[in-house]
Parts: structure tokens; C-alpha cells; sequence
């Protein structure tokens, strides 16, 4: 019962993971798209729960 449900999340977070991969790609290859990908891992780290 429960498989069907496990392979679609599983589906979902494998599409999700390439497809940002593949963004991170592609604004590697543009000028400047370097900074964006700091930016965002810079406010990733700041909104993440400190204990």
C-alpha cells in the first residue's frame, strides 16, 4: 500500500535534485551567475535552525 507512495516521493525529490543541479549548471556558465549561487547558499546557511 504504502510503496506506490514511497516511489512517487522518491520520483519527485530525484526530479527536484536534478533539476536544481541543472540550474546550478547553467548560471555557472553565465557571467556573474557564481554570485547568485553564493547569495543563495549564504541565505540557505542563515535560515537554517542554529542549536
Amino acid at each position: 500500500m504504502w510503496g506506490p507512495l514511497f516511489g512517487l516521493a522518491g520520483m519527485a525529490t530525484t526530479r527536484l535534485t536534478l533539476w536544481s543541479l541543472g540550474l546550478a549548471v547553467w548560471l555557472l556558465r553565465r557571467p556573474g551567475g557564481w554570485a547568485v549561487l553564493a547569495v543563495a547558499a549564504l541565505v540557505g546557511v542563515k535560515l537554517l535552525p542554529q542549536k
